[in-house]
């Protein structure tokens, strides 16, 4: 069984809760960040996980690296910064549907902003069958060029790279700066997921095929497109194919489940050597992922309803 190395951000994820009166606003600090997401559910569907990052100092800080550890992520790559630098909080609002607005309140800087180029060691990747990173990091210096430094140094290590577009057009300046910040990222990854919604901003289509279509044009081995209700689509330069949805009762809260599908079809491909010549593979691993995103719809909060590789497979079973 490999290991998955994830590095990016990670978040207080802050839901409003139910308010006994009219001047209180109660609140729920649930521990969050895309890679983060990703470490935890690749360590509680059995598989080695790792996190780089960096943390404040403070007491969301301290509650998420008890929740990284408490499932056995690796911490050992994290850091932490003293204040003023602070953790970063992610206000939910989730819809009657189960989607999610964020709010960020970062610090100028934030901590996950801090990590640098010479943060990045061998060591982080020693043993790792994929490295993953989304493109918050990317947003600026000096998490950028760490970001740059971890892809090559993967690439270098002949690990496997898998980049979560994950955009959050809200933090940027502009989509040009976007995207002249995640090009090159795509061209360093073997994996490279996007979301339905990300389609047009990133790749100029509304057709999920499409897309995956000009992501192989740029070298990616595996283009990954997850379409929520429509389920997902896999692509490589040999082979295709689309992966319908697992149904729910409910979708509850649909925080994580892109992590939790792009972490289970990590897994999976980890302990298939050889994934890229093998369709069945490639598609049972899909098949996981898009089993895992639907099991992260069903409560709160990004980690919570992350399942284990038992309750993956029951519920696989049972649909």
């Amino acid at each position: 069984m490999g290991k998955i190395v994830t590095l990016g951000e990670v978040v207080a994820d802050v839901y409003r809760e139910r308010a006994p009166s009219d001047v209180e606003l109660p609140f729920t600090a649930r521990p969050g960040g895309a890679p983060a997401n990703v470490a935890v559910a690749a360590a509680r569907l059995g598989t080695e996980a790792a996190f780089v990052g960096t943390l404040g100092d403070d007491l969301f800080g301290d509650f998420i690296l008890r929740a990284l550890e408490s499932v056995g992520v690796d911490t050992s790559a994290v850091l932490r910064q003293s204040p003023p630098t602070r953790t970063t909080l992610a206000f939910v609002e989730v819809s009657e549907d189960g989607d999610r607005e964020f709010t960020f309140y970062r610090s100028v800087p934030a901590a996950d902003e801090l990590l640098a180029p010479e943060d990045i060691v061998p060591a982080t990747l020693e043993g790792a069958s994929f490295a993953n990173f989304g493109s918050i990091p990317l947003i600026k210096d000096p998490a950028r060029s760490a970001t740059h430094a971890f892809a090559e140094l993967a690439n270098e290590l002949d690990v496997a790279v898998a980049f979560d577009v994950n955009l959050r057009a809200h933090l940027w300046a502009s989509m040009d700066a976007f995207r002249k910040a995640a090009e090159p990222m795509i061209d360093l990854s073997t994996v490279v997921k996007v979301s339905e919604d990300e389609l047009v901003p990133v790749l100029g289509t509304e057709d999920p095929a499409e897309g995956a279509g000009k992501l192989l044009e740029r070298g990616v081995s595996l283009a990954l497109v997850s379409m929520g209700a429509g389920g997902a689509l896999y692509a490589t330069p040999d082979f295709d194919g689309r992966v319908p949805v697992f149904e729910i009762d409910e979708v509850v809260d649909a925080t994580g489940a892109g992590d939790a599908f792009l972490a289970a079809t990590l897994t999976h491909l980890s302990e298939r050597p050889g994934w890229l010549e093998d369709e069945s593979a490639v598609r049972e691993a899909v098949e996981r992922g898009t089993a895992a995103g639907a099991l992260a719809c069903t409560d709160f909060g990004a980690m919570r309803a992350l399942p284990t590789r038992a309750e993956l497979e029951r519920f696989i079973a049972g649909r």
